[in-house]
């Protein structure tokens, strides 16, 4: 980033200090320059899921997730990364980020089309969490710092004293001071343009001292049971004797009780241990050692933290982050170094009206942390707790399409709540429309191969709980006659995974590969009942869909539609 925010800071005190006047003053700018209105919470083609390829683990997670929330294919992104980065305190360098993550990531994004369509990176499991920015422990930074600047590291004055302004805080620094309404990061992005930063969460860490995949796993079904549910809302906000570590956000407690109150959530205050409770939507608190399960269970997409310093350093004492998850929650966050407990690196009781206003978890996170660059973010970022399902047609769309006549039709969307509608649209994955008020959408006919397609259309009411939905449509496209079908999987020796490929029509193609996440698997010259083969562990286990493309002399290339399987892996190699 070319443009460096920075906070004015002193040591943390219950109220924060006046002090802090350039946060205020680029709170008071933001005010008046982000558009104001509502905004829909972030949809899944918005995000770029980014897999380790050389971890099976990384590879279970990143399928589960994608399949759960309905991330395209294309937008998962595999990095080939060594073990010395992922293990132990699992770090590496500036240098290091660049170039074996951030470049790579950029490059496919840019040749996949997707560079406008990514506001937000998802990281799998086994990835650092940790970047060497300095031989000073204070002033290293996080996956997701480094992941919000760009790469670009700043000040290290700004890192370790909480200086560094992020634009997309939205409030308040002091009690009573301005704030701005939940946004989402489509709003924010309109807003910011070239200034927007890089926000990114990570599914789960599972390296030493860490969670399992269970956990993770888990972690991800919450998150879409979370929206399916409706959130309590319930949160306990304590305070304790420990006020190194409590003292620092106590200021903040009353004014976000008063807000969460008046979208309908329920927020209690404790001096001291709260009994417990149960389907708690969240807790937060300050002490170095905490048992999550002392405050009782957790409803799917809770979020719970202990502002402590080490809590995301696994090799250090203090409570981890992760027992959060273990218990039940389903996103929290951690230091993963020494940050002093400098409440602006730490995320805001305010994240909680973010989430019951409709914001997904990540776009709460960063509402919510003032300087986020040291803080680990882990569980489902797309979690939500406040959004309702819409009922959504596609008006004059037929199964085929032979003209680019037929191409056009109109979208219509209804939510249980009467609120205007916005309407966006993909192809295969692809943004074709960006969000606006009109309901007709025209398919690039002439753009497009024969064969399977399909059109997603994305419904936005504009209400205070900013629901999304989205709904996907089958169409094929028939100009020449032209079309591809898929058969299988079948087994065909140890880890290897056979499906068969067939051409319709008059014409015989050339060429036929195996699409799987805008990757290729196999590809062959074309030929009756030609069988295409892959090795189960290139795709990992957990849900698959894959299609058979067939590639012809004039360039057209024609999809079938896709088969979805699951893998489990077994000592047989075994698919289900």
């Amino acid at each position: 980033m070319n443009t460096e925010y920075r906070i004015s800071n002193r040591e943390c005190r219950r109220k924060p200090h006046p002090e802090f006047r350039c946060l205020i003053f680029l709170m008071l700018c933001s005010a008046v320059l982000l558009p104001a209105g509502r905004a829909a919470a972030q949809m899944p083609h918005r995000v770029a899921v980014l897999v380790n390829e050389n971890s099976q683990n990384s590879k279970k997670a990143a399928n589960v997730f994608a399949a759960l929330h309905g991330v395209p294919g294309g937008n998962l992104i595999g990095l080939n990364l060594p073990e010395s980065i992922v293990t132990g305190r699992a770090e590496c360098t500036p240098e290091e980020f660049q170039t074996l993550i951030y470049d790579p990531v950029q490059k496919i994004l840019e040749e996949r089309g997707l560079t406008n369509q990514v506001l937000a990176w998802v990281y799998s499991v086994d990835f650092p969490i940790r970047a060497v920015t300095s031989t000073n422990d204070r002033q290293q930074m996080s996956l997701m710092g480094l992941t919000f600047t760009r790469g670009k590291v700043p000040a290290m004055e700004m890192i370790e004293k909480g200086q560094f302004a992020s634009p997309l805080f939205a409030g308040p620094v002091k009690e009573g001071g301005p704030k701005n309404p939940p946004r989402s990061f489509d709003i924010l992005q309109s807003a910011l343009k070239e200034k927007m930063p890089l926000p990114s969460m990570m599914l789960g860490y599972i390296g030493q001292n860490g969670a399992d995949m269970e956990t993770v796993q888990r972690c991800i079904e919450n998150g879409i049971r979370a929206r399916r549910n409706g959130g309590s809302a319930h949160v306990l906000l304590v305070q304790t004797d420990d006020k190194p570590r409590s003292g620092p956000r106590e200021w903040q407690y009353a004014e976000v009780k008063a807000e969460m109150a008046s979208r309908g959530g329920f927020v209690e205050i404790f001096t001291n241990q709260p009994p417990a409770k149960t389907n708690l939507m969240g807790v937060m608190t300050g002490k170095a050692t905490v048992n999550p399960a002392d405050f009782g269970t957790f409803a799917p997409g809770a979020f719970g933290e202990h502002l402590t310093s080490w809590s995301a350093e696994f090799q250090k004492e203090q409570t981890k982050c992760t027992e959060w998850l273990k218990a039940g929650a389903t996103v929290t966050a951690g230091m993963v170094t020494e940050p002093y407990n400098v409440w602006t690196k730490f995320p805001h009781a305010r994240f909680f009206v973010h989430y019951a206003s409709g914001c997904s978890a990540m776009e709460s996170f960063y509402q919510s942390i003032a300087s986020p660059l040291q803080v680990l973010l882990l569980g489902d970022p797309l979690s939500q707790i406040a959004g309702l399902s819409a009922e959504i047609k596609a008006i004059g769309l037929g199964k085929e399409i032979t003209s680019s006549v037929d191409a056009a039709f109109v979208a219509e969307a209804k939510f249980p709540v009467a609120a205007p509608v916005l309407y966006s649209a993909l192809l295969d994955g692809k943004q074709i429309k960006e969000a606006d008020s009109l309901t007709l959408i025209e398919l690039p006919f002439k753009e497009m191969g024969d064969g399977y397609h399909e059109v997603r259309i994305i419904a936005q009411a504009l209400s205070p709980v900013t629901p999304g939905w989205f709904k996907d449509f089958p169409v094929m496209i028939n100009k020449k006659g032209r079309s591809a079908a898929i058969a299988g999987p079948a087994e065909s020796g140890a880890r290897q995974i056979t499906v068969k490929a067939a051409a319709g029509g008059k014409e015989k193609p050339k060429e036929v590969f195996l699409l799987w996440n805008g990757l290729q698997l196999d590809r062959k010259p074309y030929a009756d009942g030609i069988e295409l083969t892959f090795d189960e562990r290139i795709v990992g286990e957990g849900p698959q869909r894959i299609q058979a493309v067939l590639v012809y002399e004039d360039g057209m290339e024609v999809r079938s539609a896709p088969q979805v399987f699951v893998i489990v892996f077994k000592p047989e190699g075994k698919v289900k």
